[in-house]
């Protein structure tokens, strides 16, 4: 039995609780503005690299855009002349390059007249940042944003994969009622406590998480509570380590020849690279049945990536970004491997999968025949250009829309499931859960009928 009719044979069901709405966006990498007082700014800044992320108002461990918040002043206040500079660069920036010409209804030039001024006129240099954080907010598009120095320098830690901190060595997904571990490092107090991916921390300290920081001083020691699916919630005491780790992908051999690979973020620069050798990996000594892919929570990252891993899969043109510039083909070149073109699929998507993980998704549904399972992804898909500022801050600003190559556009709307999976794959354990579960049986069963 094919692929499509195994489909017809099966269906799932449930209630969802809620967890945190993402609004994630894609993202482009740029470089350094230097531009000119008013009234003749002088032209944005080149585009250096492209990359695609999802910042979301939401914290996610995994989120480029971590903070909006101002940091502590610099040791070396910012002069009136640099304030300026800052200010020029910001409005020049948004001006020459923001996807909508009307600026989504924002009067940008009556934005630039409002602020000019108050930015002037603030009190010190935190306060100068968090202005300029709501001078773009001016656009109401839950895409473009500043980062002040601070909050920039920790976006660069998160494109290395490398996560660095005095804590229990673990990588969270914020919930409405917990925090859900995605990942566990190696040694790590954590995993010397037994703690597990989808584990969710109740409590830090007696506190609801959101109340207490899971990281502290080295050699402190923390109380948390902490739920494993299927499970009675209990308490572990935990000291804290300065820990290095990295974010990787998950890639496992499941029964029935079927493989599975979870990947989180496509924000770490060399995740595609990482999911060529899992996948390769997996992939022997026989050839793999079929591939589940879980998008899950995926808040985006960067286009490279999304290139990289779509050309496991698929080959030449799949859609287009654009822009007021005019349009640029997404084409995927030949040369990745394993080569699975052919391969029957299922992707796994929910409300919080985003920007280029919505883009994967839907090209792999399109163009590759994958059976997409779950709710619908969060439709937030326009690619956002970083643009590096003077004193060390960054802009992110919604440049390009995208397009299937049927002419689709899945900003506001979307990649819609073939198959409908409800159920909050957050309170259950990997091998309980039902989106895995529907999708193991959907391709052993095409398997079964080759």
């Amino acid at each position: 039995m094919g692929l499509a009719l195994a489909m017809a044979a099966l269906a799932a069901c449930g209630a969802r609780t809620a967890a945190l709405p993402p609004t994630g966006t894609p993202v482009a990498v740029v470089s350094a503005a230097t531009l000119v007082p008013p009234p003749a700014p002088t032209a944005a800044p080149t585009v250096a690299r492209a990359l695609v992320v999802s910042p979301t108002p939401a914290p996610r461990a995994t989120a480029p855009a971590l903070t909006t918040a101002a940091p502590p002043p610099s040791p070396t206040p910012l002069g009136v002349s640099m304030r300026q500079q800052i200010f020029n660069e910001v409005w020049t920036t948004i001006d020459e390059n923001y996807l909508y010409p009307d600026f989504g209804g924002a009067d940008w030039a009556a934005v630039r007249t409002e602020f000019e001024p108050r930015i002037a006129a603030a009190a010190n240099d935190a306060a100068f940042y968090e202005l300029i954080g709501v001078m773009v907010n001016q656009l109401g598009d839950d895409h473009s944003r500043f980062l002040p120095p601070s909050a920039a320098q920790q976006q660069d830690q998160l494109t290395s994969g490398r996560e660095e901190q005095v804590g229990i060595g673990v990588i969270t997904l914020p919930l409405s009622d917990s925090l859900l571990i995605q990942h566990i490092f190696p040694d790590s107090p954590a995993a010397r406590a037994g703690l597990r991916a989808r584990d969710r921390i109740v409590t830090i300290d007696g506190f609801f998480y959101a109340q207490r920081d899971i990281q502290g001083p080295e050699g402190s020691k923390v109380r948390l509570t902490v739920v494993r699916p299927g499970e009675q919630s209990r308490d572990i005491v935990i000291t804290r380590r300065h820990m290095e780790g990295r974010i990787t992908p998950l890639a496992r051999r499941l029964p029935g020849d079927v493989g599975y690979l979870n990947i989180t973020t496509l924000w770490v620069n060399d995740m595609d690279a990482q999911v060529s050798q899992a996948l390769a990996e997996i992939n022997t000594p026989t050839p793999l049945n079929g591939l589940i892919i879980d998008l899950r929570s995926n808040p985006g990252g960067w286009r490279s990536v999304l290139t990289g891993i779509l050309g496991h899969f698929v080959r030449d043109n799949v859609g287009s970004f654009t822009s007021r510039k005019g349009d640029l083909p997404l084409l995927i070149e030949p040369g990745a491997s394993p080569d699975l073109r052919g391969i029957p699929l299922v992707v796994l998507v929910d409300s919080a999968t985003a920007s280029y993980a919505e883009l994967i998704a839907a090209v792999l549904q399109r163009r590759a025949g994958a059976v997409v399972l779950g709710a619908p992804s969060a439709g937030n898909t326009e690619t956002i250009y970083s643009y590096e500022l003077s004193g060390g801050a960054r802009l992110w600003v919604a440049q390009e829309g995208f397009r299937l190559s049927d002419g689709t556009n899945l900003e506001g709307l979307g990649v819609q499931p073939d198959m409908s999976v409800l159920d909050d794959w957050t309170r259950y354990s990997e091998a309980q859960d039902p989106g895995i579960t529907l999708a193991t049986q959907l391709l052993t069963r095409s398997a079964g009928g080759k």
